[in-house]
């Protein structure tokens, strides 16, 4: 599960000012302005702020806020954009293209964590072919469905096994069926209420309401005990069924596909690095080596748009892709990724370090499939 994720059909972005719009207040290069946006301890600043429609790139700076690290802005309760674990000494960027309209700025742990951002219509504001930029969405799509589809058959045969009460088998087909979620979770934020009810972790929602893979995950580690898990089984078949229908209704645009590859990956390095993931199964390798994949495959998708303005940035993000893959590949067997728990504290650094090597160049693309 993507924790407060970005992406949605509306995309952002404009000019910003505190109290207005206009030229002074952002940096332009390309057609794509720059927003600079702070933390601090009371919040985001500026807090009121105003924008015209069209492409462009936030860009996140935390000097010294150590309870505020993130930047979310609203449509209603839906995240349209968003950076997190800026922590102090740290920036982050993402850029979208803002429809017109009405919205929220949101900093968690601020004492004024809630601003706003007014939008005023200025034209599409984008300038890549649109045969093109149409393109890339198709290609990623399609991709999706494929690992949606697939997702449906691991997880049924997972779901068998669980209604069975069969324990070991349970186990053994556990990080086959999640991985084909993990592959998608670039753009978890669009199956909405769906995301948590399939992948949510304890403590993520109300114990009531916790379903999906992780639910089962501590009956079988933790419980050793299938009991009473056999409704859990049918209602997450049931949720990732109605997931493969909700993405043939999905809106997306190329810079929201970029942003969501390089958002996982800085989960990843920031989060998902210490195992907090799969806390009972250990099988937190599996869902790496299937964010990393499915990151790539959004790369790829949007890479056409990215070739013409930067040649020479393709060819790194490429690079270090197979560094990050490489990275991985002592802990694969022909019967899967190893235990989590097989990591030193040395091979967890080097990960993290070779995840954070691939995020910062592929942190440029959602500004340049803009263009």
């Amino acid at each position: 599960m993507i924790r407060a994720r970005t992406f949605s059909a509306v995309f952002l972005v404009a000019c910003i000012a505190a109290t207005g719009c206009g030229d002074d207040t952002a940096s332009s290069a390309d057609g794509v302005r720059t927003i600079e946006v702070q933390l601090t301890d009371g919040g985001c600043e500026p807090v009121s702020l105003s924008a015209l429609a069209g492409p462009t790139n936030f860009h996140v700076t935390n000097d010294d806020a150590a309870g505020v690290t993130e930047f979310e802005i609203l449509d209603g309760k839906k995240i349209v954009g968003e950076v997190e674990n800026v922590a102090p000494g740290l920036d982050r960027s993402f850029s979208l293209t803002l429809k017109e309209g009405s919205y929220v700025t949101y900093c968690p742990g601020g004492e004024k964590e809630k601003g706003t951002l007014e939008v005023a219509a200025a034209g599409t504001g984008q300038t890549a072919d649109p045969a093109a930029r149409g393109a890339a969405v198709t290609t990623y799509l399609t991709y999706v469905k494929q690992e949606a589809d697939q997702l449906i058959v691991d997880t049924q045969s997972l779901v068998d096994a669980v209604k069975a009460g069969d324990v070991t088998t349970s186990k053994s087909r556990f990080a086959t069926a999640r991985a084909h979620y993990e592959t998608i979770e670039p753009i978890a934020e669009s199956f909405g209420d769906l995301d948590p009810a399939i992948d949510a972790r304890e403590g993520d929602v109300p114990d009531a309401e916790w379903t999906g893979y992780h639910r089962i995950e501590k009956a079988l580690w933790v419980d050793n005990s299938l009991a009473g898990m056999s409704a859990v089984a049918d209602k997450l078949l049931a949720d990732v069924q109605r997931l493969r229908t909700s993405v043939d209704t999905i809106e997306l645009e190329p810079a929201a596909i970029a942003n969501g590859a390089v958002e996982l990956l800085n989960e990843v390095s920031a989060s998902k690095i210490t195992g907090e993931e799969d806390r009972y199964s250990h099988t937190d390798l599996a869902d790496f080596e299937a964010n990393v994949a499915g990151s790539n495959e959004a790369f790829q998708a949007v890479k056409p748009l990215l070739a013409k303005n930067d040649a020479t940035l393709v060819a790194t993000i490429e690079q270090r892709f197979a560094d990050v893959t490489a990275s991985l590949a002592p802990f694969k067997s022909p019967t899967g990724m190893a235990s989590y728990t097989t990591l030193t504290d040395a091979d967890k650094t080097n990960l993290s370090q070779k995840i954070d090597a691939l995020a910062e160049p592929l942190s440029r693309v959602a500004a340049l499939v803009l263009q």
